[in-house]
């Protein structure tokens, strides 16, 4: 009996392993890479990643994010470390750059388009996302 517990214990933990609610619900599974190969107006993700950048404008701020593998969490994943590409995504607040820059962040909300921005000389399409959650780990 007691060689059985830590096994059902472990069973029902798992079980129970899910996002925080702010980034529950149901989205796309499309990453931002697949996203710049086939647009797709208005689609509901929930993305994960680390901030690269911040960027504030007088009415919103944007995160330019390096999107990841996401874990049972919705959290980057720490066992699985691919890149999925980068994305853009913006409040209608101020985000301050020193909290937020090289954090692990998750975001929810919907693809509008992509936006070309430079990457040293490369011209890149982001995926800009109007975010509705943008979760801090």
């Amino acid at each position: 009996m007691l060689k059985i517990l830590p096994v059902v214990l472990t069973l029902i933990l798992t079980a129970c392993a899910q996002p925080p609610k702010p980034l529950r619900g149901d989205y796309s599974t499309m990453p931002p890479q697949q996203y710049q190969k086939t647009p797709v107006t208005d689609l509901k993700i929930r993305w994960t990643g680390i901030v690269i950048d911040v960027e504030n404008k007088p009415d919103h701020s944007c995160l330019t994010v390096m999107a990841k593998v996401p874990n049972q969490y919705a959290r980057p994943s720490y066992q699985n470390r691919v890149d999925l590409g980068r994305f853009i995504a913006c409040k209608p607040k101020f985000l301050e750059p020193k909290y937020f820059t090289n954090r692990a962040v998750t975001v929810t909300g919907r693809v509008k388009r992509l936006v070309v921005k430079k990457i040293d000389e490369l011209d890149y399409n982001y995926p800009l996302v109007d975010a509705d959650v943008i979760y801090l780990w």
